[in-house]
C-alpha cells in the first residue's frame, strides 16, 4: 500500500491520517467515496475525477469503489446527494413566514453552491434523480405548500424562486469576471457608467440579497395575497 501512502501525503483532504494502518481506517462506504470525490473535485475540477484516482485518494484500488457504487454517473448522483445534505445541514428551519424559510433555504443553497463551484454542474446539469434532491424538493416545497391550499399558487412560487436562484448562480458562473472593460466609450459613457454601478459599487453579495427580497415581494404581491389562481 506504499502507492495510497504516497496519495495520502500528497492530498491533505484524504480522509484517512497518515500512518494509519487497514484495520484503522474508517470503513469504505458510499458516503465516504462522495465526500471524498466532492474533496477531488473541489480540488482539481470536476472532469478530473476518475475511479483510479478517486480510489488511490482512499488507498484502495478502483475495483473495491464498485462494491459502492454502479458507475461514474451512480458515483456523480451520489457526490449530488452530499451536496444537498450539505445544503440541509446549513438550512437553520427559522420560524416565520413563508418568506423568511424560503430566503433562508436559497442562501443555504448558495451558500453551498460558492463553497463547491466546481461541483455546482451536478446541482443544476443532471436529472432529479437522487434521493438527496428528492429530499431537499420535499423541504422546499413544503414551504411553499404550507402557505396556500391552492397547488397551483404554490407551484408557481416555488418557481420563480428557484428559477431566479439558479439563473442567477449559472449567469454569475459563467462570468469571467465581476468587473468587465468599464472605460467610457463615446456614445456609451451611459452603459459604462451604469456597469459601474452595478458591478463596482455593488457586490455579489448585496445584488443577491436585493434580488431575492424583490423577488419574494413580487411573489407575495401577486399569488399570496391575492391568490390570484383559484
Amino acid at each position: 500500500m506504499a502507492g495510497a501512502d504516497t496519495a495520502r501525503r500528497r492530498n491533505p483532504h484524504s480522509p484517512y491520517t497518515l500512518g494509519m494502518t487497514v484495520t484503522e481506517r474508517a470503513p469504505l462506504n458510499r458516503a465516504l467515496i462522495a465526500e471524498t470525490a466532492l474533496s477531488l473535485i473541489d480540488e482539481r475540477g470536476l472532469d478530473q475525477l476518475s475511479m483510479r484516482k478517486l480510489g488511490a485518494e482512499l488507498g484502495v484500488e478502483a475495483m473495491s469503489l464498485y462494491n459502492h457504487v454502479d458507475n461514474k454517473d451512480d458515483l456523480l448522483d451520489a457526490v449530488a446527494d452530499r451536496l444537498y445534505e450539505h445544503i440541509l445541514d446549513a438550512y437553520t428551519e427559522p420560524d416565520g413566514p413563508w418568506r423568511v424559510r424560503a430566503a433562508e433555504m436559497a442562501l443555504s443553497y448558495v451558500s453551498v453552491a460558492a463553497a463547491h463551484p466546481n461541483a455546482f454542474p451536478l446541482l443544476v446539469g443532471r436529472p432529479p434523480v437522487s434521493r438527496g434532491e428528492q429530499r431537499f424538493l420535499d423541504r422546499v416545497v413544503a414551504i411553499f405548500d404550507d402557505t396556500t391550499d391552492n397547488l397551483r399558487v404554490a407551484a408557481l412560487a416555488f418557481s420563480v424562486v428557484a428559477n431566479w436562484v439558479v439563473g442567477t448562480l449559472v449567469q454569475q458562473a459563467s462570468s469571467a469576471s465581476d468587473v468587465p472593460n468599464l472605460a467610457p466609450d463615446g456614445e456609451f459613457v451611459r452603459v459604462a457608467t451604469f456597469r459601474r454601478e452595478l458591478l463596482v459599487n455593488l457586490s455579489r453579495e448585496e445584488r443577491f440579497a436585493e434580488g431575492l427580497e424583490t423577488v419574494l415581494d413580487g411573489i407575495e404581491t401577486r399569488y399570496f395575497s391575492a391568490e390570484r389562481y383559484p
